[in-house]
C-alpha cells in the first residue's frame, strides 16, 4: 500500500477509486466515530460543537482521538469488496478515497489488504464533494480512473471519472450520475435492506406491550369513559415514542458491544442494515412525538414523562453498567408507567396496585438479568460486557428473581382478602383462582429461565409463549366472572 502522499502515480494504471461511507462500510464513519466517542465521554456532543467552528476537518479529528472503533466489525459491503476484488484480478490497482479521518482510513485498508492508495481527510484537507473531485482530478487526471460511491455529494467525482458506479443509489442520484457521465455502471446488493422495516424493528414496537401499563388505574377503578380512555391513549403513544427514542439511543452507544455479541450483531444499527444518520434523525422525532402527546395530556404528566426519559437515559449510559442499580431502576421504569396513566385519568392508585407493581416488576428485571448470565455461562465468558456482572452473580441474581416473584404472589393473595375487594366483586373468592394461577406462572418463568429457555425479555417470552397466553385468558375469564 501507497502512502498518500504518493505523486508519481502512473496516470496510465487503471485505477478505481472506492468512496467509504455508504459504500466500501454501509454505515458513515463520521456518525461511527461520534457515537464511539459519546460513549466514551458523555460531554463529547458539547466539545464537538465548539470543535466544529475549527471546520469539520477538525471536527473529524477530534473524534478519532475520542472514539475507540472496532475496525474489524464494521458492516462492509461484500458487493463492493467483490467487485474490488475483480477489478483487482484484471490487474487493476485500487485507492480508498474518503472524507473520513485519513487514520481510519489507513486502519480499514490495513484490515481489508485490498488497497494500494489510501486518502483521507487530515487537518490540512477535508476530502469531501468538490474537494475530493477536484483532488482525485489532480492526482489520478481526468478521465484516468473509475470512482464507485452512492451518494448525490459523488456527483462531481462521477463527472471527472472515466466510469461512474453507483451502489444501492436512489433513482434520483442514477439520474445524475448518468447525466454528468453516460458511462455508468449501478451496482446493487441482491439483499439491500427496507428502511421502513428497519426502522420498525429498530424502535422494538414489540416493547410496547410494557406502556400498556398506563391502562391500568384505568381498570383497577372500572373507569371506562371516554375522556378516560383517549386520556389513556394518548399516555399510552407518549411513552411508547419516548422509549422507542431511547432504544435508538441505547443502540447508538451500544455499537461496539452489539457488534460483539453472537445474536445482537443482527440488530440494526449493528449489521449496517439502517443507517446511524436516519436512526439519529428518527430517534429525534421520536422524541419530538412522545413529549408533544405528554404536554396534550397536561403538564404534570409531561414532568412525569420527562423523569421516566431522563431515567432511562441514565440507564442507558451509566447505571446498566452498575449491578443492581440496573433491576431497581428498570423496576421503577416499570411502575413510573401506570404512575403516569394515573396522571394522564386523575385516578389515584391504590398501596395494592404499587406494591404489586414493584414486587412484580422487580422479579422480571431479575429475570431478565437471570438469563444473560446463564447465556454468559453458556459461552463460558466470566464477565458481561457493559453490565457489571459475573458468571458468579447468577445464583444471587436467581434468588431475588424467585423471592420477588413469590412476594408479588403474596401482595396479591393479601389483597384478595382485603376488605376492599367486597366493593368490587361479587364473587371474591374465585380470584384465588386467579391468584393460584398467577404464583404457577411467575414460578414456571423462573424454571425456564434456570433451563436457559428465557430469551432475554420475559415479558416478550410471555407474548409468544402459549402457556402463559392460555393462563392469562384464564385469569380474565376469572377476574370477569367474580
Amino acid at each position: 500500500m501507497t502512502n498518500s502522499s504518493s505523486d508519481n502515480m502512473q496516470k496510465e494504471l487503471n485505477i478505481l477509486a472506492v468512496d467509504l461511507d455508504g459504500t466500501l462500510i454501509k454505515s458513515d464513519m463520521l456518525f461511527e466515530s461520534f457515537w464511539s466517542a459519546f460513549s466514551n465521554d458523555y460531554s463529547v456532543p458539547l466539545k464537538s460543537l465548539y470543535v466544529l467552528t475549527k471546520g469539520k476537518a477538525y471536527l473529524k479529528n477530534f473524534l478519532y482521538n475520542k472514539s475507540t472503533i472496532n475496525i474489524k466489525t464494521l458492516p462492509y459491503n461484500q458487493k463492493v469488496i467483490d467487485f474490488i476484488k475483480s477489478h483487482r484480478v484484471n490487474g487493476g490497482q485500487v485507492a480508498l478515497v474518503t472524507g473520513s479521518d485519513q487514520r481510519l482510513a489507513f486502519e480499514i485498508a490495513d484490515h481489508l489488504n485490498l488497497f494500494d492508495f489510501v486518502y483521507g481527510t487530515s487537518n490540512s484537507k477535508n476530502l469531501t464533494g468538490s474537494n475530493k473531485a477536484n483532488f482525485q482530478k489532480e492526482i489520478f487526471g481526468l478521465k484516468k480512473f473509475d470512482y464507485i460511491g452512492n451518494a448525490i455529494e459523488d456527483t462531481s467525482c462521477w463527472e471527472y471519472a472515466d466510469k461512474a458506479i453507483t451502489i444501492n443509489a436512489k433513482k434520483n442520484i442514477k439520474r445524475s450520475c448518468e447525466k454528468v457521465n453516460s458511462n455508468s455502471l449501478h451496482l446493487k446488493n441482491p439483499d439491500q435492506p427496507n428502511l421502513i422495516f428497519n426502522f420498525l424493528k429498530e424502535i422494538r414496537t414489540y416493547q410496547w406491550i410494557k406502556n400498556t401499563l398506563v391502562f391500568l388505574p384505568l381498570i383497577a377503578a372500572k373507569k371506562f369513559d371516554y375522556i378516560s380512555i383517549g386520556q389513556s391513549s394518548l399516555a399510552f403513544f407518549a411513552f411508547s415514542f419516548v422509549a422507542s427514542s431511547v432504544y435508538i439511543l441505547n443502540d447508538l452507544i451500544d455499537l461496539k458491544s452489539d457488534r460483539d455479541h453472537a445474536k445482537k450483531c443482527n440488530r440494526p444499527f449493528a449489521s449496517g442494515s439502517l443507517s446511524l444518520f436516519h436512526g439519529s434523525i428518527g430517534g429525534c422525532i421520536l422524541l419530538i412525538l412522545g413529549f408533544t402527546c405528554a404536554f396534550k395530556i397536561s403538564l404534570l404528566f409531561a414532568i412525569v414523562l420527562a423523569i421516566y426519559y431522563t431515567s432511562t437515559v441514565g440507564y442507558s449510559i451509566f447505571l446498566k453498567k452498575k449491578p443492581l442499580f440496573d433491576i431497581f431502576l428498570l423496576t421503577g421504569l416499570y411502575t413510573i408507567r401506570i404512575v403516569g396513566g394515573g396522571v394522564a385519568t386523575n385516578l389515584e392508585i391504590s398501596f395494592w396496585l404499587l406494591a404489586f407493581s414493584v414486587f412484580i416488576f422487580l422479579s422480571l428485571a431479575s429475570i431478565k438479568r437471570e438469563a444473560e448470565l446463564i447465556e454468559l455461562r453458556e459461552r463460558g465468558a466470566f464477565e458481561m460486557k457493559g453490565r457489571g456482572y459475573k458468571s458468579n452473580d447468577l445464583n444471587f441474581i436467581s434468588i431475588i428473581s424467585i423471592s420477588s416473584g413469590l412476594m408479588s404472589s403474596l401482595v396479591l393473595a393479601l389483597y384478595i382478602n382485603s376488605p376492599k375487594v367486597l366493593d368490587f366483586y361479587n364473587n371474591p373468592q374465585l380470584l384465588w383462582i386467579a391468584c393460584f394461577l398467577f404464583l404457577f406462572w411467575i414460578l414456571r418463568i423462573s424454571f425456564k429461565t434456570q433451563r436457559g429457555e428465557m430469551e432475554y425479555d420475559p415479558i416478550i417470552f410471555a407474548l409468544k409463549d402459549n402457556i402463559s397466553k392460555i393462563i392469562f385468558l384464564i385469569i380474565f375469564i376469572f377476574v370477569l366472572i367474580a
